[in-house]
């Protein structure tokens, strides 16, 4: 129908269209010696109508051809024409209701029209309408029985109305016009395996290694796939062979034996068998990355089976070494393995090939927190800021890098900036509440680094590091003391192992004068501390000096200075052997 409107439009550019033109077209309807000469008018005008309404639809003004199109309903109402266009136009709009109803009306006014009938399976389709659908494709093949794509629709219709059986008869058909082809005989193969007739859609299998002998590799691998679902092992095993036979660089067989020796329990020839396929250059890297997270579960790949995922990684690698997915699956398991430098590395090479991954460049950045690399990490959040500049993440690091390094009017710079860009993220908030905390204190702005402080405790009462943080801080100042009191013991509290709140804990019971308190929590920063801190040794010796036991003071302001403590202070100290505040 399209190609007779749009071929009646041109010759409606060039020519003047009478009413008999329009007849033996077919958009006016043949007129009776009795009709009245109004009703002629009507009908030429109709007409009329109805070029407008198509020239206004092959322009693009969809609103305008509607209108036009049901005036020209209006004008003639039994013009199924003017229906079958407005059908098409409310199905493009998404009305399927509206646009079936024109479309059966069209049907009834010219039942034996196959356009019709094809618009009306793209509506019943659409909509669901799985019984009209099936209806439409049936009276189609009665009318078209020689027509195979017609027979398709109706196999599909079948199939979505649950008819297996139905659908099979008519793919039969099918193959009786066409003979043998493999979109056919795999539909059949697939009904019956939804049905669980195995031996039938193998039978389907067998048929296509018939007539097509140089696909035989992969029809073997089919064969032992349905034997496989069939728990028939060992043919499927059989199949396998000749797979390996027929197409020794098949690189999909060796994933498929790994499946079967799994099932059978050989985890040693699974796992040298997903080796093999993962080594192959041919099996392209999603497929692989895909079989690693299905073989595995999380908690294997991540934990039991860490060293295997790892190893497959490298395979995967090695046989792509220049795709991005792959080398970032490999930093990924590198850094879970806690291998950060390696880990680092992968990830830099994933951004040389495709810097635009964000994703990767967070993980970058986690990993130079992990290895400590506040030079590195500045840098490359910096990078990652001008390329993400909407992000906040980056800025983040970049702040927390700036304070490791004793910038701390960048890292202020940096975070209030990276603030603004946070969005119904209230722990990221968090994190960046508690490091403008920290460098406010940094360049002695206390009332700012007291306020933001004051915005994590008011969100999470049990932040254990700022709580400690707070407290450390107020006590320095000799600000507070009491609250730095509640703050320290609540921290003390919730990370009992820490050292570091137990030194605070300790240290502003010292800063009150409570020297034994302070002796006892300070005691118990140093024995729960693997390394000696320079920190809580000093001010161990502190808390000695008050208490009169000079000697002991002196004996462990040597041990922070043994331990790597820099200040002159402290140096005085011991060279003077008193407290010197």
């Amino acid at each position: 129908m399209h190609r007779l409107i749009i071929a009646f439009l041109v010759l409606a550019m060039l020519i003047p269209v009478d009413q008999t033109n329009a007849q033996k077209l077919g958009w006016g309807r043949k007129r009776h010696k009795t009709e009245s000469s109004n009703t002629m008018i009507d009908k030429k005008a109709a007409t009329e109508v109805f070029i407008d309404a198509t020239k206004a639809k092959i322009m693009g003004d969809q609103e305008k051809a509607s209108m036009l199109f049901n005036r020209c309903l209006e004008m003639d109402p039994g013009n199924d024409a003017a229906m079958y266009e407005l059908a098409q136009i409310y199905f493009s709009n998404n009305d399927f209701a509206t646009a079936a109803r024109l479309i059966e009306q069209a049907i009834a006014i010219d039942p034996q029209n196959q356009y019709y009938r094809l618009l009306s399976l793209d509506i019943y389709g659409k909509s669901g309408r799985k019984e009209e659908l099936l209806k439409s494709c049936q009276q189609l093949v009665k009318q078209y029985p020689e027509n195979v794509d017609y027979k398709f629709e109706l196999a599909t219709a079948y199939l979505m109305s649950a008819k297996g059986d139905d659908a099979i008869d008519v793919y039969n058909s099918i193959e009786s016009i066409m003979g043998v082809v493999e979109e056919v005989s795999m539909q059949k193969q697939r009904i019956y395996m939804m049905q669980n007739k195995y031996e039938k859609a193998a039978s389907e299998v067998q048929k296509l290694l018939e007539a097509f002998p140089e696909d035989a590799g992969r029809y073997y691998s089919m064969l032992a796939e349905i034997y496989m679902q069939a728990n028939k092992t060992d043919i499927a095993a059989g199949y396998y062979q000749k797979v390996i036979e027929t197409d020794p660089d098949n690189p999909y067989v060796h994933i498929s034996l790994s499946d079967y020796y799994k099932k059978k329990g050989d985890a040693k020839r699974s796992l040298e068998e997903l080796k093999a396929g993962f080594s192959n250059p041919s099996l392209d890297v999603d497929t692989k990355i895909r079989v690693l997270m299905t073989y595995f579960s999380v908690k294997e790949i991540y934990d039991e089976k860490k060293d295997d995922a790892l190893d497959l990684s490298m395979l995967m690698l090695k046989a792509s070494p220049n795709d991005a997915k792959a080398l970032s699956l490999n930093a990924d398991l590198l850094f879970n393995d806690k291998k950060y430098a390696a880990a680092r590395e992968r990830y830099r090479q994933v951004l040389a090939v495709d810097s635009s991954r964000y994703s990767v460049w967070e993980n970058l950045l986690q990993t130079e927190v992990s290895l400590l690399d506040w030079t590195s990490l500045q840098m490359e959040s910096e990078r990652a800021m001008d390329l993400f500049p909407f992000q906040p993440i980056p800025y983040f690091f970049n702040g927390v890098a700036s304070i490791q390094k004793k910038d701390a009017a960048q890292a202020i710079k940096v975070l209030n900036s990276g603030l603004k860009l946070v969005t119904d993220n209230q722990a990221l908030l968090t994190q960046f509440y508690t490091n403008l905390g920290d460098a406010y204190n940094q360049t002695k702005e206390y009332d700012k680094s007291d306020a933001n402080y004051e915005k994590v405790i008011k969100q999470e009462p049990d932040n254990s590091y700022v709580l400690n943080n707070y407290a450390y801080y107020l006590s320095l100042r000799g600000a507070n003391l009491e609250k730095a009191l509640q703050m320290a013991k609540r921290g003390a509290e919730l990370d009992s192992l820490n050292p570091a709140n137990l030194d605070t804990y300790g240290w502003v019971f010292f800063k009150m004068g409570n020297y034994e308190q302070a002796k006892t929590w300070v005691g118990k920063a140093i024995l729960a501390n693997p390394i000696e801190d320079p920190d809580v040794l000093e001010h161990y010796g502190d808390i000695m000096f008050k208490l009169g036991d000079t000697a002991k003071a002196v004996e462990y302001w040597n041990k922070a200075l043994n331990a790597g403590a820099t200040s002159d202070l402290l140096e005085k100290k011991v060279k003077e052997r008193k407290l010197i505040e």
